[in-house]
């Protein structure tokens, strides 16, 4: 019985966790959803489909707060969290100001719709397969409606991480985008070369060369988990910290390659070649080896609200 009660109560306290949380995410997309709004009142164009209303950087930015023992919070407050990594009697008490969450969660998923609007595969398609030759002094005519709505996204993501109030984190932010566009230049002149044949079993050896790249093209994703980890205080034991830091890494990853097959299956079948289909499939078996790498190494994340929170998070993926 009594273990009956036990487990009960874990569970109610990690629905409480996840209840809180939920009510985070629910006050961001609120803000965001005020923001397409706003700026489709200037413009009739469908913004909403660039907009992931799971909130994958905000709720990444979340893994390491542990609400379970937080009362129902709202907006505007400063809330105790416990947020203890080996038994729960050595408390980590930490005081989380949701406004300051709330404004560095819509920062971050503001970029993230910046992000998406500028990479569209349709963008990705006709710069690479259609306007490759144009001329330079054409270039300005390829300035479109999705570069020019990333790029408000951009300027509207700094008022809400400006008003974090946290200098070091804004200018790791900007380096993570600074990173991240280099590398989808990299990966953007490689896929040109695409147009043409591969030469026979060049395939893996293109995939290793940019493997550097290819790993820094969610940058922003990997600062939102590091950010997070470090404003939530939370104390890496030894003998995890590798494999918690191996799964933000395999799940940046992860991310990284849906997006690439995505592009990938996007192409035109009139330019489709074996080498092509040989590449996708390769993405392909990396996301499934990936998936298999995170479910074993959350299994050995504890404690148990944490174990949690990621297992909840690779659902995002």
């Amino acid at each position: 019985m009594k273990a009956k009660q036990k487990e009960s109560g874990i569970r109610g306290k990690n629905n409480n966790n996840l209840e809180n949380k939920s009510r985070v995410i629910e006050e961001a997309n609120k803000i965001i959803y005020e923001e397409l709004r706003f700026l489709n009142g200037y413009y009739d164009y469908d913004l909403a489909k660039y907009y992931n209303c799971k909130l994958v950087y905000g709720s990444c930015f979340l893994a390491f707060f542990n609400f379970e023992e937080a009362k129902q919070i709202s907006g505007s407050e400063t809330v105790c969290l416990n947020n203890y990594s080996g038994s729960k009697k050595n408390k980590n008490i930490i005081r989380a100001d949701i406004s300051r969450i709330l404004n560095l969660v819509v920062g971050f998923e503001l970029l993230g719709i910046g992000i998406n609007v500028h990479g569209t595969t349709e963008n990705i398609i006709k710069n690479i397969y259609i306007c490759e030759n144009a001329a330079i002094e054409d270039s300005d005519k390829n300035y479109t409606i999705e570069l020019l709505f990333g790029d408000i996204f951009y300027s509207r993501a700094v008022n809400y991480l400006i008003n974090y109030n946290d200098f070091f984190v804004f200018e790791d932010i900007l380096k993570s985008l600074t990173s991240l566009h280099y590398s989808r230049l990299t990966i953007h002149q490689k896929l040109i070369k695409f147009t043409g044949e591969i030469p026979e079993g060049r395939l893996p050896g293109i995939f290793k060369e940019n493997i550097l790249e290819i790993k820094t093209l969610n940058a922003l994703l990997k600062s939102s988990f590091l950010i997070g980890l470090g404003a939530s205080n939370f104390e890496l034991e030894k003998n995890l910290s590798s494999v918690i830091f191996r799964v933000i890494e395999n799940m940046v990853l992860l991310k990284t390659y849906a997006e690439m097959e995505n592009h990938l299956n996007k192409i035109p079948e009139d330019i489709k070649n074996s080498e092509r289909y040989e590449y996708i499939n390769l993405v392909i078996s990396k996301k499934e080896s990936l998936k298999r790498k995170i479910n074993f190494d959350i299994n050995l994340i504890k404690p148990d609200w944490i174990r949690q929170n990621f297992t909840n998070l690779k659902r995002l993926f």
